[in-house]
């Protein structure tokens, strides 16, 4: 399994006035292999669900493809919400405030929410811990005025800026990087350049058709990418760098959602979509790995009238804890096998020892 940037590390930030030590350790001395700790086996058998779409979002459908693994795995780990019921809003703009109270349960500040804070900012705002934090650590500045603008649509340069901010405040080192590449490099202001560069250079931030697009508002679906990829950063030769590695997905098993598996078998220009049948899935330190099996169709009769379950005419045994899941929904789905005692046109079953596990079906 390939070394993951893990997310506790990279949110070790530290104080403005403390600087000296970096908050990513030095890696200690790796194990010889000889007596190098096997990955501990979880789960063998079932079905595992590999999503083409957000499974807590219903806006964030096939049109996001770009997004949906990154607003999933934010969403997984409490650093975003909705808008609304299952809503996620990923065209809206962002204001300041609000990408703030990101970064902040990101890189988790909340240890540095005491002292003054913006004059516009209430101490009744929601946001308002998040912003005095990054105040006290020096990722928020004011204007010429002193105050914040919490309110105020942020730029995508302005949201790059404060995220080089809060990433440099966790001891990762960036390599200049340049912007000659982008046909709109120009319009990148000067306080924004040094930062826009370094994170084009270590593949945070790639731009859309050849632009920056430097003073537009930043949407919360780009927002999603650009955190994710900060919180995904790696070291190379001393420097920080993102890099996408296709074979790692986000899987769904049973009633549990998995922001970041490994798939040990995967096969590049191989379309990943759909249920499979789940081999193995392990874990160690890095997380979790899983192999697959051949992928297995959505077309089972299934009838559960409160005490039997029938697929396709026939009773099977159903194991304790048994869960029914809404695959088009995910988020919908419900604890405990249930129904309304009607017919699902649609669905399939994990079988293990002989015993469904998880219930499958489209409504």
């Amino acid at each position: 399994m390939r070394k993951k940037w893990m997310r506790a590390a990279a949110a070790m930030l530290m104080s403005a006035l403390m600087l000296t030590t970096p908050a990513c350790a030095a890696a200690p001395e790796e194990t010889p292999a000889e007596s190098a700790p096997q990955a501990e086996i979880v789960r063998e058998g079932g079905l595992a669900y590999v999503p083409d779409r957000s499974v807590y979002f219903a806006d964030v459908n096939v049109n996001y493809s770009w997004a949906f693994h990154a607003i999933d795995y934010l969403a997984n780990t409490g650093v975003v919400s909705g808008t609304g019921n299952l809503i996620y809003s990923p065209g809206r703009s962002l204001s300041r405030a609000d990408f703030i109270l990101m970064l902040y349960r990101a890189y988790d500040m909340e240890k540095y929410a005491s002292g003054d804070n913006f004059p516009d900012v209430p101490d009744t705002a929601y946001y308002a811990d998040a912003v005095r934090a990054a105040r006290a650590i020096g990722i928020a500045t004011g204007d010429e005025k002193g105050n914040f603008n919490p309110s105020q649509t942020l730029t995508r340069q302005d949201a790059m800026v404060l995220l080089k901010r809060t990433l440099d405040r966790t001891g990762l080192q960036f390599t200049a990087g340049s912007l000659a590449g982008f046909s709109d490099s120009a319009q990148v202001a000067d306080y924004a350049a040094e930062p826009v560069a370094a994170l084009v250079q270590a593949g945070v931030i790639g731009g859309s058709e050849g632009k920056l697009s430097p003073s537009a508002a930043v949407t919360r679906a780009e927002m999603a990418v650009m955190l994710y990829r900060a919180l995904h950063l790696q070291t190379d030769s001393g420097t920080a760098v993102y890099e996408t590695v296709p074979s790692v997905r986000l899987v769904c098993i049973g009633s549990t959602i998995y922001p970041d598996v490994e798939i040990e078998n995967y096969q590049a220009g191989t379309l990943y979509v759909g249920l499979y049948a789940l081999e193995q899935m392990t874990r160690d330190e890095d997380g979790y790995a899983i192999t697959l099996g051949a992928s297995e169709s959505i077309d089972d009769q299934i009838i559960w009238d409160g005490t039997n379950l029938s697929v396709n005419g026939q009773i099977v045994p159903v194991a304790a804890g048994c869960e029914a899941i809404a695959v088009d929904m995910y988020s919908k789905r419900t604890a405990g096998l249930c129904s309304t005692g009607g017919e699902y046109s649609a669905g399939a079953v994990s079988m293990v020892d002989g015993a469904v596990q998880t219930v499958y079906y489209k409504k």
